[in-house]
């Protein structure tokens, strides 16, 4: 185990200096409210239209606003407690999100044809985001967010997009879409009602055991570990609690060697994602521990 002395003498630091203030914030809040300063720091990378943008996914570095960084900043508001403090920005968002709906598509783009214009991860290329992110990334995550906050909905049918994630999951497409999509999807279960939970829990529960079984042996490199379903939906890992056990072990050596860093690579502008990594180690701190809270290891 750590205790809350080792994250603020030890890790807290190297956050502060190597990363960003947004995920300081973010692990302070694991032991103190931290509402009205994460709302603040918040708004630093949001536009006029609503949506984010400004590195918020460290990955996509243009400052235009993007569904990508958007859809992290409704993770991160997740964190903010109070709702009175978050909701004007829930509102910019949910009109924002409206405005990206793609018609041809039936869903949403994950960046703009602007990202090609900066620094990047080579998966972001804007010419291959068709093939690289399908409906169940980011689709799933951003119509629960909606039908979460469907009372600020102006032109958006909810049922059709809800309908278009369940037809999605309940779909042989679906099992076999990776771990992202899983991702993408458990938030989806997770903002949803339970009559629309019932009708894909098992299809659910399916891909996150073939991902998390696939995913053995491969924790070091670019891989689903459990304890990332376990942050998000913590039932769903419920047949798989000795892998968890093991990959919050190898995660709690990390943290305390202070090793927690990238496993991946862009593969492109190699120069400025060595700068990019320190504003992911931040990031990867605060999920690592905040599933290390739910266990009781902090």
């Amino acid at each position: 185990m750590i205790n809350k002395n080792f994250v603020y003498d030890k890790v807290l630091p190297l956050v502060k200096e190597k990363s960003r203030h947004i995920d300081e914030l973010l692990i302070l809040s694991l032991f103190k409210n931290q509402d009205e300063e994460i709302i603040n720091e918040l708004k630093k990378y949001q536009n006029e239209d609503g949506g984010f943008g400004h590195c918020l996914e460290p990955d996509v570095r243009m400052p235009d606003s993007s569904v990508l960084a958007t859809t992290r900043a409704v993770i991160v508001l997740h964190e903010v407690k109070e709702k009175r403090v978050k909701i004007k920005m829930i509102e910019d968002i949910v009109h924002y999100f409206e405005s990206q709906y793609d018609n041809d598509r039936k869903g949403f783009y994950m960046v703009s044809k602007e990202e090609n214009n900066y620094p990047r991860a080579v998966w972001w290329n804007y010419e291959d985001i068709d093939k690289n992110f399908p409906f169940g990334n980011p689709d799933p995550e951003v119509i629960g967010f909606l039908y979460k906050y469907r009372k600020f909905l102006k032109k958006l049918n909810i049922s059709t997009l809800v309908n278009s994630v369940v037809s999605f999951v309940l779909s042989e497409e679906f099992l076999e879409s990776g771990f992202h999509s899983l991702i993408s999807t458990l938030y989806f279960y997770k903002r949803v009602d339970d009559d629309i939970k019932n009708l894909i829990h098992d299809r659910l529960h399916a891909l996150a055991s073939k991902e998390i079984k696939a995913g053995m042996g491969h924790w070091n490199e670019y891989s689903l570990e459990p304890y990332k379903v376990y942050s998000v939906e913590p039932h769903f890992v419920n047949t798989h609690l000795e892998a968890l056990a093991l990959n919050l072990n190898l995660k709690l050596e990390q943290v305390k060697n202070l090793s927690i860093k990238p496993n991946w690579e862009w593969a492109q502008f190699e120069d400025v994602f060595e700068q990019v990594k320190h504003e992911w180690v931040g990031h990867l701190y605060f999920d690592i521990l905040k599933a290390f809270r739910r266990q009781h290891i902090i």
